[in-house]
């Protein structure tokens, strides 16, 4: 399979002249695929003398077959990014229900200490008026204090495993984020190729 290539402007020729290192040609050139060669055609004032085979690369077109190759590769690449951002979607979404379902534990262990609270008061109350009983009070505000501790000490592990999912969130949300952008020069770049398929059909 044989594609002519014309020169366009001086610069494209002396870039010619410069691969190909003698000679001096006007017109435009074919380049044979199947036995990697260059012919030329046009007004030649000496005939070229190649080093050896040189196939010029005429960064403005693109075959068809390798827009396709190029196209393919891309729609497997953004399927592959489809998927992994859905993946990551679920497991967002499992994220937020666990944060969800601990701030709801939060909220009871919240009420709890309140509650506790409460029964302090009374407890220290009952302390005040009943002399008799403040041996067992003061035994049963102990266990109440290694209840409170026990509390806190959870909360803190709550605490603690949140602050570690907002920071798995954050690197996660990063990550998206430079996803988005890759995903947004893919878009440029396939409007670029669609352009330049547009002039070569309209030529």
């Amino acid at each position: 399979m044989k594609e002519k290539i014309p020169f366009y402007n001086e610069k494209e020729f002396h870039d010619m002249v410069k691969k190909t290192k003698k000679g001096t040609f006007s017109g435009w050139y074919i380049i044979d695929k199947d036995n990697n060669s260059v012919e030329f055609s046009g007004k030649f004032n000496r005939q070229f003398k190649l080093n050896k085979p040189v196939i010029p690369v005429n960064t403005e077109y693109v075959t068809r077959k390798e827009f396709n190759e190029y196209k393919n590769s891309n729609d497997q690449r953004l399927t592959k990014i489809e998927t992994t951002l859905a993946a990551q979607g679920e497991q967002i979404n499992k994220l937020t229900q666990t944060v969800e379902k601990q701030g709801e534990q939060i909220n009871q262990l919240v009420q709890v200490v309140l509650l506790h609270g409460e029964q302090i008061n009374k407890l220290t109350q009952t302390v005040e008026k009943q002399g008799e009983q403040i041996k067992e009070l003061q035994i049963e505000q102990k266990a109440q204090g290694e209840t409170l501790k026990l509390i806190l000490q959870t909360l803190q592990k709550m605490s603690d495993r949140l602050d570690k999912m907002e920071v798995k969130m954050d690197k996660m949300e990063v990550k998206m984020d430079k996803m988005e952008v890759k995903m947004d020069k893919m878009e440029v770049k396939m409007d670029k190729m669609e352009k330049r398929i547009d002039k070569l059909e309209s030529k």
